[in-house]
């Protein structure tokens, strides 16, 4: 199994727009996200997928600020990972931000999410923040993460209850891979 993370230029932009509505339904449950009237999981009245897909462009406008990455499982698009540096990071004193990370179904149960958290993390070197859902409707995801860090880090990342302004309470994982 060829595992593969790279930034997804704007021409394939497509394959993210393809996937982000299933990352949304996807975490609909953990954070108890309901549709919008249309279907949508957004809170805007956005009544199209089109629209909604719209609102991931930002990814590709600030292309040394946002970098958006495409997972592939032996050329099949198997995830994204959408990673942000200063001004759009959550917290003072973090160059990265993991805003957002899925796995298709497909590829879970596989050591793919691990494996590509792994090379995402390797795009750079400095101090990292990722969020998940503290409650015990995530504990998978707390679990992954807790497990994919200690591995990739040594056991030297931190984590702390923090809260989010539009999610709420979060689960704050932070570690330096200098």
């Amino acid at each position: 199994m060829n595992i593969e993370v790279r930034l997804c230029p704007k021409e394939q932009s497509y394959i993210l727009h393809n996937i982000y509505p299933l990352y949304l339904h996807d975490i609909a449950e953990i954070w108890g996200i309901r549709p919008n009237r249309f279907g949508i999981f957004e809170k805007e009245d956005i009544s199209t997928l089109t629209e909604q897909s719209k609102q991931l462009d930002v990814w590709w406008g600030q292309p040394s600020v946002l970098f958006p990455y495409l997972i592939t499982v032996d050329d099949i698009a198997a995830g994204l990972a959408l990673v942000s540096t200063a001004p759009h990071v959550p917290s003072r004193n973090i160059q990265y931000y993991l805003s957002d990370f899925f796995v298709l179904r497909t590829f879970r149960r596989q050591g793919v999410a691990q494996r590509a958290a792994e090379l995402v993390f390797d795009q750079f070197q400095g101090t990292w923040e990722l969020q998940t859902n503290p409650t015990e409707r995530n504990m998978s995801t707390q679990i992954f993460w807790r497990k994919t860090l200690n591995t990739y880090t040594g056991g030297r990342y931190t984590e702390h209850d923090g809260v989010h302004p539009e999610k709420g309470d979060v689960l704050v994982l932070r570690f330096n891979n200098k």
